[in-house]
């Protein structure tokens, strides 16, 4: 029988990703895109269906990860819990495509916290450990992704584009590609996607050479999105690198988990490298060229 510590977050994180499948299916606009295979549409259910995991992860692992709030904070406890209620909010507004804007403006600052609060210090108290500064990029860039979902939505709502928010959300996110893609060149015998300091699965075949192929396409991505013209097609693939990781290497780790240790594992690289496939992929939408962003905005309109 599956411990509940993996069973509710994977079962929410299932139902979310098929639920916003179907709802992007009928509704999503994939129209006037430069991501020829429309798969930058569906940003918003990866991103939900990895909220609503780690939701069930609070929701089963709450004293565990009351443990890392800051000392300072009042009831760690009911905060564990209050994160997980908040992705979970988020998560059903994205798949629901209901009150998008104000759910993208909490995530961002629900994440810009996280970093503020905890990644940051973290990583300035230990300035060597590269990992330390790995997370804090990553969920910088969680933080970022919901902007620019925010943006798009404004830009539906006919507000006026921002050109020097589009600039720092495409220069950040190439610059973490290129951070990304050295540390695979660095350490190669970590899993690879996002940086992490969990070694590849034995089951896993050449994997120095799956380590040193991601890095080589995440750089030379993250250096195509510097370049303008090109910036929303090179997300939308760095996003579908990070997605074609999950399907192919953690997804059937899960399957393989013998303990509930390794399942709970398994689980976060799932959905952690599915949050930022998908945040890739809210991105791309979203500095697409101003002629095309009517036609992203619509992508994820409500009502």
């Amino acid at each position: 029988m599956t411990a509940p510590a993996v069973l509710w977050p994977t079962l929410l994180g299932v139902v979310y990703l098929l639920a916003g499948l179907v709802c992007y299916s009928r509704r999503g606009d994939r129209s006037g895109s430069t991501d020829a295979s429309g798969l930058g549409t569906f940003g918003p259910v990866f991103v939900a269906a990895a909220l609503a995991a780690f939701a069930g992860e609070h929701f089963t692992a709450a004293a565990s990860l009351a443990q890392i709030v800051p000392k300072w904070l009042p009831d760690p406890l009911f905060i564990a819990y209050f994160v997980g209620v908040a992705h979970l909010a988020a998560a059903t507004s994205f798949v629901a495509r209901r009150y998008i804007r104000w759910s993208a403006l909490c995530l961002f600052i629900m994440f810009a916290l996280f970093v503020l609060l905890m990644d940051l210090p973290g990583a300035v108290a230990h300035p060597t450990v590269r990992i330390a500064w790995s997370l804090a990029a990553r969920e910088t860039t969680f933080a970022v992704g919901a902007l620019a979902l925010w943006l798009a939505d404004a830009a539906r709502r006919g507000s006026e584009s921002s050109p020097e928010l589009t600039v720092i959300i495409r220069v950040w996110t190439a610059g973490v590609l290129l951070f990304y893609g050295m540390e695979h060149f660095i350490a190669p015998q970590f899993a690879p996607g996002v940086p992490d300091v969990t070694p590849t699965a034995g089951w896993v075949p050449a994997p120095h050479v799956i380590a040193y192929t991601t890095g080589l396409l995440l750089m030379a991505l993250g250096v195509t999105m510097l370049v303008e013209r090109y910036a929303s097609a090179a997300a939308a693939w760095a996003g579908a690198l990070m997605l074609l990781l999950t399907l192919a290497l953690y997804v059937p780790q899960m399957f393989l988990a013998h303990t509930t240790g390794d399942g709970v594992l398994a689980l976060n690289f799932v959905f952690d490298t599915m949050l930022f496939g998908g945040t890739l992929l809210v991105i791309s939408r979203a500095i697409e060229p101003t002629q095309s962003m009517e036609a992203v905005a619509g992508a994820i309109a409500v009502s």
